[in-house]
């Protein structure tokens, strides 16, 4: 059985970290991973025993809109349906905040997934370092 474990700030960064380093800068050479948004953001990281898994967080600039981001699974874990339950899991927290709508910046390649799970593009593709991504927004 898998553990989902929630932290507010940096407390569970570093197997936050471990996952993203992991996924986005050595698996898809993304080179600016951590931000200040990481000291305020909820973060989630699903647990095997004690091997994190799986990583994301949100937050909210205005109270009302929450952004889900930094979503990645490690690849030995990938097919599990870890990604879903960490969409899920964020969402559940940005709920329990108070917000009236979702969002993320999802890599093209992978906007089908986040269309299973009830998310709508918005706009137009854009480049994130040297990868392409679009806005998708749920509405809640």
């Amino acid at each position: 059985m898998y553990e989902v474990k929630f932290a507010l700030g940096l407390a569970m960064l570093p197997d936050a970290a471990a996952i993203r380093e992991a996924v986005f800068m050595r698996e898809q050479g993304f080179s600016d991973e951590f931000d200040e948004t990481d000291k305020t953001a909820h973060h989630v990281v699903v647990y095997d025993g004690n091997r994190p898994m799986a990583t994301g967080r949100t937050f909210s600039e205005n109270g009302e809109t929450y952004h889900l981001g930094r979503i990645a699974v490690l690849k030995e874990y990938r097919g599990l349906h870890l990604g879903a339950l960490v969409v899920q899991s964020l969402e559940k927290k940005a709920l329990q905040l108070g917000a009236k709508k979702l969002e993320l910046s999802a890599q093209v390649r992978v906007k089908g997934f986040y269309k299973k799970l009830g998310y709508m593009p918005v706009g137009k593709e854009y480049p994130d370092e040297h990868v392409p991504h679009i806005l998708m927004q749920k509405n809640v």
